[in-house]
């Protein structure tokens, strides 16, 4: 390649790559381990011809194409001022019915409206505890197209505002129905096969190679890996996730007194814009109970039927597509991690475009170097899926 150009541009090496991962599928190619293909296939050979170009090209500056890193976000910019945090909606991401053209048969815009204050009527009379009036669940599935029109909106509307329109959909029940009829995977049935089995796994990879780890990671691995934790596999697994990608349990994870209610919660918690699961109990790995918090209100009030780690998580990731939300950036690499290894949703682009973000070093607003996906979580289920296949 460096024969014909000193620098090949990332066009140039999409093609080399393609050429590779079609020659040698099982050696290059990015994949799940069920046999799917992470994003295009071949993002880690880009990166790896990338990287080889640029280490070959160090200390010459006239095959050089990148422009030299700049000190300050921007020649008027002041380092000082943080970012303010925001709950940006994005598109149609790994959605196969984001935005349904035609209402079902019989059905206009006005008898759907009709329908949802219908729905609007039994909310007032019975909370969400309506939601489980088999009415409720057929007037759901066929206002879908209804409830798409109202999200997608332009400009967005805020939770509040959906909560208000739509107040089932902050049900886990049908909030999770909206997920499936939105990206054609039953969200809850994945996790629950997946979580605690591949959990176990990922915390045999981490412990039977402690010493590689840094001490965050080592840490939270000790306490992952204490007795009498049975059926906490998956919370475990991803608490020591967010430890290896370096980013924070409270980017994800919230904890609160076992009585706090979600009252108490918005007054107490200075809850962020983003969405967090409010774990109640003396420590995360202990809570029997959540909530879940977006914009700063709670959205998911605690309740007998939702005491396991499963349908939090399920509820959580459910959000960023339902409402069309971006990760956030601190917790953005876990949750792609959840994503393309547990959920199984393999775009070719990442859910996370931030264009700054919180220095870990300097506590300052810096800016972000963006990718196509996230190296990081493909490197890791790469490393993940080879340990697996030598140790089986």
């Amino acid at each position: 390649m460096r024969e014909h150009s000193l620098n090949p541009t990332r066009r140039e090496c999409v093609v080399v790559a393609k050429a590779i991962t079609q020659k040698y599928p099982n050696c290059f190619l990015d994949k799940t381990e069920e046999g799917e293909l992470i994003g295009c296939g071949y993002f880690s050979v880009i990166n790896q011809l990338k990287t080889r170009v640029e280490y070959l090209n160090r200390g010459n500056t006239l095959s050089r194409l990148r422009k030299p890193k700049r000190t300050q976000r921007d020649e008027n910019g002041d380092d000082d001022q943080p970012a303010v945090a925001t709950c940006v909606r994005v598109d149609s991401y790994g959605c196969v019915r984001w935005q349904p053209e035609d209402y079902p048969d019989g059905e206009t815009s006005a008898s759907l409206e009709e329908k949802k204050l219908e729905m609007l009527d039994i909310f007032s009379r019975e909370g969400l505890k309506g939601a489980e009036r088999g009415r409720v669940e057929d007037l759901m599935a066929i206002t879908y197209a209804k409830q798409r029109d109202y999200i997608n909106a332009n400009p967005s509307p805020s939770i509040l505002d959906v909560g208000k329109e739509w107040p089932f959909l902050f049900s886990e029940k049908f909030l999770l129905s909206h997920f499936t009829t939105l990206t054609n995977v039953e969200l809850y049935r994945r996790l629950n096969e997946d979580l605690d089995k591949k959990g176990k796994r990922l915390l045999v990879f981490f412990s039977s190679q402690i010493t590689r780890w840094r001490k965050e990671v080592r840490a939270v691995l000790k306490e992952a890996l204490k007795e009498g934790r049975e059926g906490t596999d998956g919370l475990a697994a991803m608490l020591v996730m967010l430890a290896y990608f370096k980013e924070q349990e409270d980017s994800l994870f919230l904890l609160a007194d076992v009585t706090t209610t979600p009252a108490d919660a918005e007054a107490q918690l200075s809850l962020p814009v983003t969405p967090r699961i409010i774990m109640l109990g003396e420590t995360i790995l202990t809570a029997k109970k959540w909530m879940l918090s977006i914009e700063g209100r709670v959205v998911i009030p605690p309740a007998a039927h939702l005491v396991n780690f499963t349908t939090a998580l399920a509820a959580l990731f459910a959000c960023f597509y339902v409402f069309n939300l971006e990760y956030q950036v601190e917790a953005s690499t876990t949750l792609e991690f959840v994503q393309r290894f547990l959920v199984r949703i393999n775009p070719d682009s990442t859910k996370c475009s931030a264009k700054e973000q919180m220095s870990q070093k300097t506590g300052r607003v810096v800016k972000r170097k963006t990718s196509y996906m996230n190296p990081h979580v493909i490197s890791f289920v790469r490393d993940f899926i080879e340990f697996d296949w030598q140790t089986d």
